[in-house]
């Protein structure tokens, strides 16, 4: 991972970590998880799909019409949206599911699968910022339901239901 990732990384967990610790109710120690290989890829892996969920949240709700258009701020979106899709594997490794997580054995069972799944989100989300970055969100409006796809059916395989 490149420097600026880092920092980008290192910021996003910050900022939720400060938002997620009063929400916790004392459920997770991210000072712990902080202190193992597999907490800290945890630790990174939420912060990234948090960021992810924001952009995808985004583009969803202005490709309904939800929320009024805006093309830089859709483009901007969709730009960062590529970038994070290709850090997504990164937090998957070292192997390991400490408290907190919902991610299943079965993505590391299924390591092949898993990492298509995420090629496929990772070129589904460039797509969106290409075509965003040519023809603003009426260019890009009708790749933002695959994208979302893409999402959805990695989480149904890969994620455990919240309890």
């Amino acid at each position: 991972m490149n420097k600026s990732c880092r920092l980008l990384v290192a910021a996003a967990a910050v900022g939720v970590t400060a938002l997620t610790a009063g929400c916790s109710g004392g459920g997770v120690d991210r000072d712990a998880l902080a202190e193992t290989p597999e907490g800290q890829a945890f630790l990174y892996r939420d912060a990234v799909m948090t960021l992810v969920a924001n952009k995808m949240l985004t583009l969803g709700d202005m490709a309904r019409g939800d929320i009024p258009a805006d093309d830089a701020v859709f483009t901007k979106a969709a730009t960062d949206l590529a970038t994070l899709a290709g850090m997504t594997t990164e937090g998957f490794m070292p192997q390991g599911i400490p408290a907190g997580s919902r991610a299943m054995q079965a993505i590391w069972d299924n390591w092949s699968d898993f990492e298509t799944r995420a090629k496929n989100f990772q070129d589904a989300a460039q797509a969106v910022a290409d075509a965003a970055q040519s023809g603003g969100l009426a260019g890009a409006r009708d790749l933002v339901r695959p994208l979302q796809q893409t999402c959805g059916g990695c989480h149904s395989t890969y994620r455990a239901p919240e309890e």
